[in-house]
């Protein structure tokens, strides 16, 4: 189904265009949600005023964008988490961690955080850089320090349950303890042996 965007919808389409659709998600949302209305004769003679309209605000919103673009590029974030000895992070940084702490420093500015893109998985403490797409046209790049929370100790405990080293001193067997007597018994036995048959070779010395 052909339908004229009323307002933007984002990122698909801006207020003015004519796209085709599926009938189902016109129906039960585009159109019900005054987004969108089926496109004909007398609609399509609306299409130059709405585009008019979307350019501006498209103009005004890159400006925006412009500015907090700005201000990401002079921004450093700091983010901690918890670590190993080595330094490698229990798990890794995510775009929605990084989009909160942007936000929390950007005053009333909602990030998308698929607009985040990080190349590689981050998991290791270490100075990063990472590429943000704003809004079409105007990219900036994040400057993040990952620390560590400084609490290594508990961390290398968790490591060695997880890796299945912790060890346990053995204990003797019941076993080993029964054989152990058994031995002192016989010598005990053999040691009084001997010195009733001490005697007796002196005798026949003697003799």
């Amino acid at each position: 189904m052909k339908v004229l965007f009323l307002k933007d919808n984002l990122p698909t389409a801006m207020a003015g265009e004519i796209k085709e659709v599926k009938s189902g998600f016109a129906r039960n949302f585009l159109i019900p949600q005054g987004i969108a209305e089926r496109a004909n004769k007398s609609s399509v003679a609306r299409v130059e005023k709405l585009r008019k309209q979307a350019e501006i605000r498209r103009a005004d919103m890159k400006t925006k964008w412009q500015s907090v673009s700005e201000l990401i590029n002079d921004m450093k974030l700091e983010i901690v988490a918890q670590t190993g000895p080595t330094g490698k992070l229990f798990g890794s940084v995510t775009n929605s961690q990084i989009a909160s702490s942007l936000e929390e420093n950007l005053d009333g500015v909602t990030i998308d955080r698929r607009s985040i893109r990080i190349s590689e998985p981050i998991k290791m403490i270490g100075n990063y850089e990472v590429p943000i797409k704003l809004f079409e046209g105007v990219e900036a790049q994040v400057k993040i320090q990952v620390k560590s929370d400084g609490n290594v100790e508990f961390a290398e405990e968790l490591l060695e349950i997880s890796e299945g080293k912790s060890e346990e001193s053995p204990e003797e067997s019941p076993e080993v303890e029964n054989l152990q007597e058994e031995n002192t018994n016989d010598s005990d036995v053999e040691s009084e042996e001997n010195k009733e048959s001490a005697p007796e070779e002196k005798i026949s010395k003697e003799e």
